[in-house]
């Protein structure tokens, strides 16, 4: 009970009192404007293991959505400021399970923080109060945003879709949020589940996005096939663990995406993912994905083979120096063919 009556206190404190609002006004939308031209954007998976983590970057701005394990703080932290991180504009935390916000509390307390949003339900775990104390310390308020708000990150539009209603799970409770870069977008889901993902369809957002960050590390619970069709992604990120317990990503989730055309990327499987956009093509890991358009040339199709490692199971070009000797070599006709058996890209060819 005291422990109760110490987070509902905190909460009173820090919580901002009306939400977070909508912070597009004429001034940002100018600046939206401004930017469309340099609509550049990075998102870096962080591999966290069966968690979440995400860095957004554009133009020497920074934004956190999830921050991994407890565990994880030192691995995350040290990641940021390898990538120049000092303030970070946003920090999102999409629901309080500690796989989402363990770390949070370290990233606060270790970079200038200008803005925190969370969705305005408690938990009574040690790392829920762990985060609120980091927040308090800094002087923050915590923004809980209302379905439909939109914020600028340096010119680019977050709209927050969810969770459009206070569900009895923490998992539904997510906030859902797509970042629009130009004409390429990324939705993040958090764990949001069937239930929550229902509501969102049926508020008529624009769901469309480019890649996804795929519901609860690619369980069955989340990902319906509506809520799919309509978010239509051309890539899918799943942050989960290697071997997790839970059995993530599901057989069903993944036969769903690449029914879908999704080309599919695994924090389990890559490590960390790294996906750029200059607002029209995309790259992940430095690899060209470029849609073409009506208006774009087709290049004559070549193909590329990859030769794998059967005891260390990586895979590397055909001129990679650390090719293996013939008899323990296995071939691929493409990259997400490795990636589908198991074997993991070469650490000094970087397929």
């Amino acid at each position: 009970m005291k422990v109760m009556k110490k987070l509902t206190l905190l909460l009173s404190l820090i919580f901002a009192v009306a939400g977070c609002g909508s912070e597009t006004d004429a001034a940002e939308t100018q600046t939206q404007q401004e930017a469309a031209a340099d609509a550049a954007l990075e998102v870096h998976f962080i591999d966290v293991g069966q968690a979440d983590c995400a860095l957004l970057v554009a133009d020497g701005h920074y934004m956190v959505i999830d921050g991994g394990n407890n565990d994880d703080a030192d691995a995350i932290v040290s990641y940021l400021k390898n990538q120049g991180v000092k303030t970070l504009d946003a920090v999102v935390g999409t629901h309080p399970h500690e796989d989402h916000i363990g770390s949070l509390d370290a990233i606060i307390n270790s970079f200038d923080v200008e803005a925190v949003y969370m969705p305005k339900i408690m938990h009574t775990s040690q790392t829920f109060e762990d985060v609120l104390d980091a927040i308090a310390n800094k002087g923050l308020k915590i923004k809980a945003p209302n379905p439909g708000d939109t914020i600028s990150f340096h010119g680019l539009p977050v709209e927050f879709l969810g969770p459009q209603q206070e569900y009895g799970d923490f998992n539904n409770n997510s906030i859902v949020l797509k970042v629009t870069a130009g004409e390429r977008s990324f939705l993040f889901t958090g764990d949001a589940e069937e239930t929550a993902e229902k509501d969102i369809l049926n508020a008529g957002y624009d769901l469309q996005a480019d890649v996804l960050k795929v519901g609860h590390h690619g369980s069955s619970t989340s990902t319906s096939d509506a809520f799919l069709q309509a978010v239509s992604p051309q890539y899918a990120v799943i942050s989960v663990g290697t071997g997790n317990k839970y059995g993530h990503p599901e057989k069903v989730t993944l036969d769903k995406l690449q029914n879908i055309g999704a080309e599919i990327h695994r924090t389990d499987m890559e490590g960390t993912v790294v996906c750029s956009t200059d607002g029209q093509n995309i790259l992940f890991n430095g690899v060209s994905t470029q849609t073409e358009t009506a208006d774009t040339p087709v290049a004559a199709e070549t193909t590329e083979t990859y030769i794998g490692n059967k005891n260390s199971k990586k895979f590397h070009t055909e001129d990679c120096s650390a090719l293996p000797a013939e008899n323990n070599r296995v071939y691929f006709e493409n990259r997400e063919e490795a990636i589908s058996l198991g074997y993991q890209p070469c650490g000094s060819c970087k397929p």
